[in-house]
C-alpha cells in the first residue's frame, strides 16, 4: 500500500503513471523474506530449488546442510538474464543482489553483461557501512570486481546512474535489453536526502493506529478489498500510539517521514531512467514491471540494533545532521499499519508479509486495468520468456520452472477492455 496509486502517502508520480497506463495486480505474493523472493524472481523456480530457501544470515544451524538451503543461487537454475541471452538481449543489473557474491554466483556468472551490485543483505545508502552487527561492512561489485563507491553515492541515485551508463556504453545498441534494478528503498536503515523528507514531517503525526485505519479505508475506496471487509484486531503485544510519550512519538514520526521520503527519492530517480529511455526513443518498446520482495520491515531496530549503529557512527538527529548517516527504522507497529488492510509484515506468512504490489506497463498491453487474480513471484519470469519468444520450460538438466506465465491472463484482460 506504500505507492501512491495503491493509496500510500508518499509522492510516487512516475510509478503511479506506469500503473495508471498499465495493469495493477493486487494479489501478487512473494516470500516473507527478501533473498528467497529474489531467487524466485530471477529464475521462475521455487526458492528451495534455487538454493535460497531462507535468508542465509538467519538460517538455523540444523538447516545449514540441508538441500535447498545453501543461501546462494545454485547451478540447477538459470536466471532470466541467462535465458534472454538466447535471444541476443543485452543484460544489465544494478542494486541489491544478495544471491551470492562468490566466484560463481556474481551476476557476471549468471547471465548479466554489466553489473553494479551490493552483495550483502543491506547497507547504508550513503557509504559502505553495514547495517547490522553481523554485517559491520559491505562490498559492492562492478562487473564482477570489488569497487569503491563514488563520492556522491546515494543508492537510488547511483543505481540509476549505473544502468544509464550501461546503455550509453553498450556497443550492440540495436539489441533488445533486459534491465534489472533492485533498490535498497525501503530496506533498513531508512535514509533519504532532506529535500525529499521535509514535506512529510507532519504526515504521520497521528500515529500507527490512525494510519492502519486510514489505509484500510483507502483500500476499500480503491477496490482492493470488499466494501464489507473487516479489519483484524491489533496484536495484543503492540503498543497503543497514545501510550507513548511525545518524545517517543516524535522519533517514529520522523522515521516514517524519512520512509516516505526514501520512496519519493526512489521514484524520482526512476523518473530519470524513464526520461532517458524517452530521449533514446526506447520507451515505447519497453515493458516495465514494478514490484517488491516482501511486506514492510517490522524488526525492532530501535531496541536491538540502534546502540550498535550509534557506536559505528550512525546518528538519530535528522534535523541537525540530515539524511546521510541517519539510522531510521519503522518498527513493528508502523510496519503492521503500512501492511494494512492485511495483517503481519516481513518475516511472517500473513498477507501483510507476503502480498506485494505488481505493476506491468508496456505497448500493446492492457491499460488502466486492475486484476485481483492470485499470482506468485515465480510467475514473473515465464511471461518475460513468452514475450522474448523463449520456451517457458527449463532447459535440459535444469531444475523445473514452477511458475506459470501470466501472459494469457494479461491478453485476456486486453480482450475484455478492447
Amino acid at each position: 500500500m506504500d505507492f501512491g496509486v495503491f493509496g500510500g502517502e508518499a509522492r510516487t508520480p512516475n510509478i503511479d503513471q506506469l500503473a495508471r497506463n498499465g495493469m495493477i495486480f493486487s494479489n501478487m505474493h512473494a516470500s516473507p523474506a527478501c533473498a528467497p523472493s529474489r531467487a524466485m524472481l530471477m529464475t521462475g523456480s521455487d526458492s528451495h530449488l534455487t538454493g535460497v530457501a531462507n535468508l542465509p544470515e538467519m538460517l538455523p544451524e540444523k538447516y545449514q546442510d540441508k538441500p535447498g538451503y545453501g543461501g546462494v543461487l545454485n547451478n540447477r537454475v538459470q536466471t532470466i538474464a541467462t535465458r534472454v541471452k538466447e535471444a541476443h538481449y543485452n543484460t544489465y543489473v544494478s542494486g541489491k543482489w544478495h544471491l551470492g557474491h562468490g566466484e560463481n554466483t556474481l551476476p557476471t556468472k549468471r547471465g548479466f553483461d554489466r553489473s553494479f551490485i551490493l552483495g550483502a543483505s543491506g547497507a547504508s545508502n550513503y557509504n559502505d557501512q553495514g547495517y547490522l552487527p553481523m554485517q559491520p561492512s559491505t562490498q559492492w561489485y562492478s562487473d564482477g570486481t570489488k569497487v569503491d563507491l563514488p563520492h556522491d553515492f546515494y543508492s537510488s541515485k547511483t543505481y540509476i546512474d549505473k544502468i544509464i551508463s550501461f546503455h550509453e556504453e553498450e556497443k550492440n545498441k540495436d539489441n533488445p535489453f533486459f534491465s534489472y534494478i533492485a533498490f535498497q528503498a525501503i530496506h533498513a536503515p531508512i535514509q533519504a536526502p532532506k529535500e525529499f523528507v521535509d514535506h512529510y514531517r507532519s504526515t504521520y503525526s497521528k500515529g500507527w493506529d490512525e494510519l492502519r485505519d486510514s489505509r484500510f479505508e483507502r483500500a476499500k475506496e480503491l477496490g482492493f478489498i470488499p466494501k464489507n471487509a473487516k479489519l483484524n484486531d491489533v496484536f495484543p503485544q503492540f503498543r497503543k500510539w497514545d501510550e507513548l510519550s511525545k518524545e517517543e512519538q516524535e522519533v517514529y514520526i520522523i522515521d516514517m517521514a524519512v520512509t516516505a521520503g526514501m520512496l519519493e527519492a526512489m521514484d524520482f530517480h526512476i523518473g530519470r531512467y524513464l526520461d532517458y529511455l524517452t530521449r533514446e526513443e526506447l520507451i515505447d518498446n519497453t515493458i516495465f514491471m514494478v514490484t517488491s520482495d516482501n511486506g514492510p520491515e517490522g524488526a525492532r531496530y530501535h531496541k536491538n540494533v540502534l546502540k550498535w549503529a550509534l557506536s559505528q557512527g550512525y546518528h538519530r538527529d535528522f534535523d541537525k545532521n540530515g539524511g546521510e548517516g541517519y539510522y531510521g527504522a519503522t518498527g513493528p507497529e508502523f510496519a503492521n499499519a503500512m501492511a494494512s488492510p492485511f495483517s503481519y509484515f516481513k518475516y511472517y506468512t500473513g498477507e501483510g508479509g507476503l502480498r506485494v504490489p505488481l505493476i506491468i506497463n508496456g505497448k500493446n498491453l492492457p491499460k488502466t486495468v486492475k486484476s485481483d487474480v492470485f499470482c506468485f513471484f515465480t510467475d514473473i519470469a515465464p511471461p518475460i520468456y513468452d514475450l522474448a519468444g523463449l520456451s517457458t520450460s527449463a532447459n535440459a538438466g535444469s531444475a523445473p520452472i514452477t511458475g506459470k506465465s501470466m501472459l494469457p491472463h494479461i491478453h485476456l484482460s486486453l480482450i475484455h477492455i478492447s
